[in-house]
């Protein structure tokens, strides 16, 4: 009896004192680690920008010898054009990475404080979890290009910029892994709760958008299109066919609707052309909408019908529609 005392007494309260304390590691964040993804993240994405500067035989990736973008400026550098408002951000903020520096950390800090507006909503409830999601993919990739004019015409700029969605990349590993512990992003960005779904569409997202940046940038009408027929399309097509679907599924797909599918068309294709039409209009992109919008209607319309097809568990849409437009969107516009 003493035995069982004493185990009670001295040993059972040692191993919950150890499980205390390892699942108090488990939350702790390693900042090291963290710091380490962070930078891994990074130079990877200036490795696949280098790589797409280097190889003009690849197709899909723009180089300094594609048309109609065909001008070396067009990817990073300078815009082919001269533009007062961009002449007048250069007098402002300089041109150099100092600046560079500054939009990136600018826009890290606007992307952050965006998210964390709807974690907060959604962890008061105020917006339902599935609403916040989605507003949150619809939003959050226009919100960042948006700041692209912010950045230099160095040809690192495009560089400084994907790192700020590689930074949201990092914290969502770290929350999905569980490396760091913030229920409130788990409510806001998951679909039932579960830290390990960050590590798959919201992961693949902010990984399509450090892509997207760093090898097609300002000068890419495809580039612009691939993430606006992600963000835009494919988030309003899920809001859309939630509230207005019910009465008209797809014959081919249940969980989806004509009602989501024309809102995907309809949001992405307007949202490509006016990704266009800014980049044009500040000098960065040589092919204005009138020219690109049947082209980007080819686009739209072929994302259209692959976010629709009943793959869903097989592959995501944050990789269907984007590579399909980036490589069907090499052929029309190239």
């Amino acid at each position: 009896a003493g035995a069982v005392t004493a185990v009670r007494l001295g040993v059972a309260p040692n191993r919950s004192r150890r499980r205390k304390l390892a699942s108090h590691d488990a939350g702790h964040i390693d900042t090291g680690r963290v710091v380490a993804c962070a930078y891994a993240v990074c130079v990877g994405a200036v490795a696949l920008g280098e790589v797409s500067r280097r190889a003009p035989g690849i197709a899909s990736m723009p180089s300094r010898d594609w048309a109609p973008t065909a001008s070396p400026k067009t990817r990073g550098g300078s815009p082919p054009r001269a533009v007062p408002a961009v002449e007048a951000l250069d007098a402002i903020l300089g041109d150099g990475p100092a600046r560079d520096a500054g939009a990136a950390l600018g826009a890290a800090v606007g992307a952050y404080l965006w998210v964390k507006l709807f974690d907060v909503l959604a962890s008061k409830k105020i917006l339902e979890r599935k609403l916040s999601r989605k507003v949150i993919h619809t939003t959050s990739g226009p919100f960042f290009a948006l700041t692209w004019p912010l950045f230099s015409s160095s040809p690192a700029a495009c560089y400084f910029a994907a790192c700020v969605p590689a930074l949201q990349a990092v914290r969502l590993f770290g929350i999905g892994s569980g490396l760091i512990k913030n229920e409130n992003a788990v409510r806001a960005v998951s679909r039932e709760g579960d830290k390990v779904e960050l590590l798959k569409g919201p992961l693949i997202y902010t990984i399509v958008l450090v892509v997207t940046t760093a090898l097609y940038w300002r000068g890419s009408p495809e580039g612009v299109a691939a993430l606006a027929l992600m963000c835009g399309g494919d988030g309003m097509a899920d809001i859309v066919g939630r509230r207005l679907g019910a009465g008209n599924k797809l014959p081919f797909n249940e969980d989806k609707s004509a009602a989501g599918s024309l809102a995907f068309f309809i949001v992405g294709f307007g949202m490509s052309v006016g990704f266009v039409a800014l980049f044009h209009h500040l000098g960065y992109m040589e092919m204005d909408a009138g020219a690109a919008a049947g082209r980007l209607a080819v686009l739209a319309a072929a994302c259209t019908v692959a976010e629709a097809l009943p793959v869903t568990g097989v592959l995501d849409d944050n990789i269907s529609v984007p590579v399909l437009a980036l490589v069907l969107g090499s052929f029309v516009f190239h």
